[in-house]
């Protein structure tokens, strides 16, 4: 009989990071997933770069390293479900399956339906120490998706390089010139507070499934150091290959703006919001200082707003962020500021939902919608980054401008 999905990770706060096992996670949706492992997938044709064993061994060192650490083998198997990516069991010597599978089920695809779990693949790999290859998919009609352990070990070279180096003074709320006549009455700890206290986590109720819906989304409590690999590791490719960097950057910049679209856009729709921030919102950007609120839970670091003017500009500084921070244990400091691109893909989407379309309708976040109005370059603000922790500097920033 399998076992219950019962432990609960600790999960430690410090700057705007949630760590569990001393790793970065942040909470991300079904649609980034899907868009940002279809970007990376379509990148096959570079030469000297194979994105799908890019996808699988991203995670492979990260669950060598837990190991190091203490974890055993059932703590990995129940993290795996308590972040919400399924459920993952050990059928025969030789064979593992998800039958409830986070990207198994909720991902979509460029192309015809492939065999999509890479994630799974390579978190076996750090799991069992072996090669392991992925032999069904239920995105091709499979029941569920199914494993399958070689005897060859599995060595791959971990690329967590550097410390990881958070900044510990983190101003307050409204302390930039310039902000003081757009503060607020959202009071942002007991949005914070709230938000910790939902369960995004996957449920131990039967049937237990390991997933999290939640917003009318799929959520993951991602490790944030494999975003950043497939991510960083994707765009050198690119630009190795001679791709502009302006283009090289606009696919990941796209996928934190579709990640906006549906999460930011969820959150602001549910009941959740109109029961506890809607009522204290005198106005669309007291909208966008609520939703700021709820992104300082997701693990993603420190927003803090910095200049709005309605309509026109909106200005926000971001302590510990989780792309400059993991960029330099990664890499060397770069000199490029434009580098954290789902934090300028997720801003922009934040102020084309209040600004642009105006969430507070509830509009049907459908596909259709987003081609059509939200992702429509008519009305449509740009975004810029000024700094970048990536590039040295104390914080990103990014201005939204029209």
């Amino acid at each position: 009989m399998d076992k219950p999905l019962h432990s609960t990770p600790q999960i430690v706060t410090v700057g705007g990071q949630r760590l569990i096992g001393g790793l970065s996670r942040v909470y991300h949706c079904n649609h980034y997933n899907a868009y940002l492992q279809m970007a990376v997938l379509m990148t096959e044709y570079l030469p000297q770069h194979s994105p799908q064993q890019l996808l699988t061994e991203a995670v492979t060192p990260l669950i060598q390293e837990l190991r190091k650490r203490g974890y055993s083998q059932q703590q990995l198997l129940e993290e795996y479900s308590y972040c919400g990516f399924g459920v993952l069991r050990q059928i025969d010597a030789i064979h593992w399956e998800t039958p409830s599978s986070h990207y198994g089920q909720s991902l979509t695809f460029h192309g015809k339906p492939q065999k999509s779990c890479f994630f799974t693949t390579g978190y076996l790999q750090g799991l069992l120490d072996r090669q392991v290859v992925e032999v069904a998919c239920q995105v091709e009609g499979s029941e569920s998706d199914r494993f399958q352990v070689s005897e060859l070990p599995c060595i791959v070279n971990p690329y967590l390089v550097y410390p990881l180096e958070l900044t510990p003074e983190i101003p307050e709320r409204f302390s930039f010139s310039g902000c003081q006549e757009f503060t607020t009455q959202i009071d942002e700890p007991s949005i914070i507070a709230a938000v910790n206290s939902l369960p995004l986590y996957g449920k131990k109720e039967a049937p237990e499934t390991g997933l999290i819906p939640a917003f009318g989304v799929v959520l993951t409590h991602h490790f944030a150091d494999y975003y950043n690999q497939i991510s960083y590791q994707t765009y050198w490719a690119l630009r190795n290959a001679g791709m502009p960097e302006e283009d090289s950057k606009e696919m990941f910049i796209q996928a934190g703006h579709i990640c906006a679209f549906n999460t930011f856009g969820g959150i602001m729709k549910s009941p959740e919001w109109h029961a506890i921030v809607a009522p204290h919102c005198r106005n669309r950007e007291d909208w966008l200082h609520g939703m700021i609120a709820v992104i300082n839970a997701l693990g993603w670091g420190i927003f803090r707003v910095e200049r709005i003017v309605p309509e026109k500009e909106f200005i926000v500084r971001v302590y510990n962020s989780y792309e400059g921070i993991g960029y330099r244990r990664i890499f060397l400091k770069t000199e490029d500021k434009n580098m954290s691109f789902l934090g300028m893909g997720a801003t922009l989407g934040l102020v084309h939902l209040l600004w642009k379309v105006d969430i507070r309708e509830r509009p049907d976040l459908t596909h259709d919608f987003y081609v059509k109005q939200f992702n429509n370059p008519q009305n449509s603000y740009t975004v810029e980054q000024s700094h970048a922790i990536a590039a040295g500097d104390e914080y990103d920033r990014f201005i939204v401008s029209k």
